[in-house]
């Protein structure tokens, strides 16, 4: 037997609760003339008995008289709206049984005559009304009933309350997930847009469960709109990866990245425009919107993505390390790629010119860009005036030279990120929490129908609305769900690494721009360093705290103010590092030192300095060797500062005493030293308190007693932390380590 489509039954279930089942139903319509000639009988007989005799009978035919004329009359007045014919049927119909009903009334169903004239006129009026009910099912324009149209007669039965009287539907199409109709709606009356502000009250007035109508315009026709009717239960479920659509194929073929609601698969072509990707926290926004499409475009071969993260590291890009081309995740690797990739575009453009492209084509030779910057947010808030200048200039000018960029956040809003960024972006929006961020993840048509996707939140992770080039009008407004990769994220992520490692960027043949801007790191991300080896990041180190003072120096210089609290403002970093920025600044001679009352220090290069930018830039390239050694090491007690020319304060004999007051007389051995601190971790963790800085007071008795100094501390705490006893959180330059695993302890003492 074959099964019915769900979204038929969506369909058929709403209009057989009020029209009882197919068959009856379409057998019950014409039963009622029958049953009217039954009642009129019926009705004449007890008139007869009743007042069938003289002198009643007089007044009963003048009675039957004038009922007669004044039902004709109402009848043809009532049915003004109609045809000419069905005008006039539906009249004589009314005279010719009122008629009848006068007649038997006065002489009794007994007579030839009377029961003659309702045998052959009786039957012949019902079988006119028979014959007219089945060509209008037929033809489907049974404006009241909808015919045999399940589709359009749920909606002649919401339109008046809906606002759209005079609006006509008929199916157009129907599948499996689907029915689709079209919306005639009363020329110079109504609009699409009217229909597509009453989606609600169509669904209410359908009885349909809330989010399963969709209208779109007719972008023919002014007076038309399409109508979708499908299931939103059918994607409230994890939808699993299909798997890539086009492996080997070229970028210019449109991604498959998630099913729509009504069963179709969600395909763009995402060539030549950028792609804003927005969601709260849970709402599936990595998973669904990066892992979706950097899993399609990493298996065109003809496409290259590079991607930044400077927020989560490897957590939501980690597992495609290997199909991606370039994957920063540190501000100074992420400000190369921008200065590279904005250096290299000029290139690329030129390259094409000579060679007659002005835009990229499949077949010119050039292999396609994608930009991934994963929490945009952050990137633009760490990034010098100078460099986002850069990355903006990337927006307007990469789809010319072959490229495209996403970019993804939490709210799109003006404080996270410039308004030219947001202009230049197609959408795609995840959950959201608030209904004030729908108009910041959502498109000006997808607002104006009325999109909801603050009503998801955490319930739904993975549904999505998308509008782009190439989506149809049909469907800019339909929720989408994303694909899942597994049940799990260990399992996700491994399904993810296992993909990306069938497509690895270091097999593909890229062009002279994408090979020179890549840094492909093929396999996991670099394993921790094993216990007992030394390893130094010190010129990663020296090259990130280089940005970050040219970033304080351009800031001081452009608002003439120098005070850590506005450095701690604006670049979000921790008090002690504001300290040692201003302190290099001073040694560069950008500004004077801090006076005896205040923490404010003159700034010694004015704002219109035409040497001022100069300046900034040999900061960025040179940095402060001093400052970013003393950066590097946590300071008992940052607070504490001094200037170049400040006289060294030798510590009072009490203070001697105190550094020495609980301290050996001699080194422990560090063995017996290292097992001590293992025995301090241990009852930390047992006292419910794993996480401590380097400088904690417990820790620090303990090294006095060892007798060791605190570089010795210093690397017994990063020993641990690359063996995974302790993790590491840092902010600034201050680090913090958490307990998270002692078993490495037993096996190893």
């Amino acid at each position: 037997m074959r099964k019915t489509a769900p979204s038929v039954q969506l369909v058929q279930d709403a209009s057989l609760e009020r029209l009882v089942v197919s068959v009856v139903s379409k057998v019950g319509v014409l039963i009622p003339p029958w049953i009217l000639v039954a009642v009129i009988t019926g009705g004449a007989a007890l008139s007869n008995l009743l007042w069938g005799e003289l002198p009643a009978v007089a007044w009963a035919a003048v009675g039957c008289t004038l009922g007669t004329v004044a039902l004709t009359a109402l009848t043809w007045v009532i049915t003004h709206q109609r045809r000419m014919l069905g005008r006039l049927h539906a009249t004589l119909t009314t005279a010719a049984a009122s008629t009848w009903f006068t007649t038997a009334t006065i002489t009794g169903l007994g007579t030839p005559v009377t029961y003659g004239s309702l045998f052959f006129g009786g039957a012949t009026l019902a079988i006119s009304w028979n014959l007219r009910t089945v060509i209008r099912m037929a033809a489907g324009d049974d404006v009241d009933a909808g015919g045999g149209d399940a589709l359009a007669r749920l909606f002649n039965k919401a339109r008046d309350q809906a606002g759209l009287k005079g609006a006509k539907l008929r199916a157009i199409e129907a599948t499996d997930h689907k029915v689709k109709g079209q919306v005639q709606l009363p020329p110079g009356e109504k609009t699409a847009d009217d229909a597509i502000k009453a989606t609600d009250r169509i669904e209410s007035g359908m009885q349909l469960p809330l989010g399963s109508v969709t209208v779109a315009r007719d972008d023919d026709r002014a007076d038309r709109a399409f109508l979708t009717v499908s299931d939103p239960r059918a994607i409230r479920k994890p939808v699993p990866w299909p798997g890539p659509s086009a492996p080997g194929k070229s970028i210019n073929l449109p991604l498959r990245i998630a099913l729509y609601q009504d069963g179709d698969h969600v395909r763009f072509r995402f060539v030549g425009f950028h792609l804003q990707v927005m969601g709260a926290t849970g709402s599936g926004k990595s998973i669904g919107g990066a892992w979706n499409m950097c899993a399609e475009i990493m298996t065109r071969h003809d496409a290259a993505i590079f991607s930044i993260d400077i927020s989560k590291d490897d957590q939501t890009m980690g597992p495609l390390r290997e199909g991606l081309h370039r994957f920063e995740t540190s501000k100074a690797g992420a400000v190369d790629l921008i200065r590279s990739m904005h250096a290299a575009i000029p290139e690329r453009t030129k390259w094409l010119a000579a060679r007659g492209f002005t835009d990229w084509e499949e077949g010119c030779g050039l292999t396609y860009w994608y930009l991934h910057i994963e929490e945009i947010a952050k990137l633009v808030n760490e990034l010098s005036a100078e460099d986002e200048e850069r990355l903006g200039e990337i927006l307007k000018e990469i789809r010319s030279a072959g490229g495209s960029v996403i970019l993804s956040l939490q709210r799109a809003d003006y404080t996270q990120i410039p308004t030219i960024f947001r202009s230049q972006m197609a959408k795609m929006c995840f959950g959201l929490k608030d209904p004030d961020d729908v108009k910041f993840g959502v498109s000006a048509r997808q607002r104006k129908a009325d999109v909801a996707p603050h009503e998801w939140e955490d319930h739904y992770p993975g549904m999505a609305l998308l509008d782009a080039r190439g989506i149809p009008t049909t469907h800019y407004a339909m929720p989408m769900r994303t694909y899942s990769w597994g049940s799990n994220s260990q399992e996700a992520r491994t399904a993810m690494a296992a993909h990306a490692a069938a497509y690895p960027a270091a097999a593909k043949k890229v062009d002279s721009f994408t090979a020179s801007l890549a840094r492909i790191v093929s396999g996991p991300a670099p394993a921790p360093v094993p216990a007992g080896t030394e390893h130094d990041d010190g010129e990663q180190f020296a090259a990130d705290f280089a940005e970050l003072l040219a970033d304080a120096a351009q800031l001081i210089i452009a608002s003439q103010h120098a005070t850590p609290a506005m450095l701690q403002r604006k670049l979000r970093i921790a008090w002690e590092d504001c300290l040692r920025l201003l302190e290099a600044l001073q040694r560069k001679g950008v500004v004077g030192p801090a006076g005896q009352d205040s923490d404010a220090r003159p700034v010694l290069v004015a704002a219109d300095d035409a040497g001022a930018r100069e300046l900034v830039e040999q900061l960025r390239q040179d940095g402060d060797p001093v400052a970013a050694v003393l950066a590097r090491t946590d300071d008992p007690e940052p607070t504490m500062t001094a200037g170049p020319d400040d006289v060294v304060q030798e510590p009072t004999e009490e203070e001697a005493s105190a550094l020495h007051a609980d301290g050996p007389e001699k080194k422990m051995d560090p063995a017996d030293a290292r097992a001590m601190v293992y025995a301090w971790l241990r009852r930390r963790c047992e006292a419910g308190n794993p996480s401590f800085t380097a400088t904690d007071d417990e820790l620090t008795a303990v090294r006095r007693r060892t007798g060791l100094g605190r570089a010795w501390a210093y690397k017994v705490l990063d020993d641990l932390a690359a063996r995974g006893v302790l993790q590491v959180s840092k902010a600034g330059s201050s680090k913090t380590f958490t307990i998270v695993d002692l078993g490495p302890l037993d096996r190893n003492e």
